[in-house]
């Protein structure tokens, strides 16, 4: 079984909206699929078949203030306005919703991250944690610390973002059967993650011990799951997609051109797919 894993990145991750649409325009049918933070989000848009959907968030309405403010977060607690961009543009009468259907048709396997408020722990939770139009999981899974305020409330617990316990979580898909894998990175594979000051950290995180201790310690894993990845990639088990230049764009930056090459980048990277797959 092939795999594909999408790690998130806020912004950055309209590279790997460009890898998606290549998929579904060359029939390329991967089945199964991991989601952290915003890349659950993506990835069920590709189960969904909706073509261009993905780009639509990023280079049309990310500009928008009531997807991402200081406003919002005064408001809401939150900068990034997850209930908007997961219920108000997503369900059936948003502006752009997902194919519910389409989702609970495919046999395609589906699994999105969290990490539990209380003890940093991550879960993982499939298609039969959504509903018509509640899609909190989405919420849940993209919940990152202090940017959002409160944890998210998802079947009776807490949580904060998917990647915060495991950035890049591998393992579950060669656990679950997966013979090789497919990781969209949303930054240049060289990058190395460096640490978040502990004493604000913790600072800003003290009702919540674990998670601060999680991201404190977060860039060290990150940095460890690059290399093992890198090591995977040359037993042929791995395919690392990740963009050579991120034109400018972070996590919450909105500049169209950038996030235009990204989005073409991404499309011609995944190229690389099909030959990977043929091995």
């Amino acid at each position: 079984m092939i795999g594909i894993m999408d790690v998130g990145g806020g912004m950055r991750g309209n590279y790997v909206s460009g890898i998606l649409d290549y998929l579904l325009d060359n029939s390329i049918d991967i089945e199964y699929c991991l989601g952290i933070s915003a890349g659950s989000a993506n990835l069920i848009t590709y189960i969904a078949g909706q073509r261009g959907r993905l780009q639509s968030f990023y280079e049309e309405y990310a500009f928008e203030k009531q997807y991402m403010s200081i406003g919002n977060y005064f408001r809401k607690g939150m900068y990034i306005n997850l209930d908007y961009i997961y219920s108000g543009i997503t369900n059936s009468d948003g502006k752009n919703p997902l194919d519910y259907a389409s989702i609970m048709r495919s046999s395609k396997q589906f699994f999105a991250a969290v990490t539990d408020a209380k003890t940093a722990e991550q879960r993982f939770f499939d298609k039969s944690a959504f509903a018509f139009d509640d899609f909190t999981l989405f919420k849940a899974s993209c919940a990152i610390p202090v940017a959002t305020r409160n944890p998210v409330c998802f079947m009776g617990k807490e949580y904060f973002d998917g990647g915060i316990a495991d950035p890049i979580p591998y393992q579950k898909a060669f656990d679950d059967g997966c013979d090789k894998l497919i990781v969209c990175l949303t930054l240049p594979v060289q990058h190395k993650k460096t640490a978040f000051p502990a004493w604000l950290v913790n600072l800003l995180l003290c009702r919540y011990p674990q998670i601060a201790k999680a991201v404190v310690q977060s860039h060290e894993m990150y940095n460890n799951r690059i290399k093992e990845l890198l090591a995977l990639e040359k037993q042929g088990k791995v395919l690392l997609l990740y963009p050579s230049d991120c034109f400018g764009i972070s996590t919450a930056t909105r500049n169209k051109d950038g996030l235009h090459k990204l989005y073409r980048l991404g499309y011609a990277d995944a190229q690389r797919i099909e030959k990977f797959l043929q091995e």
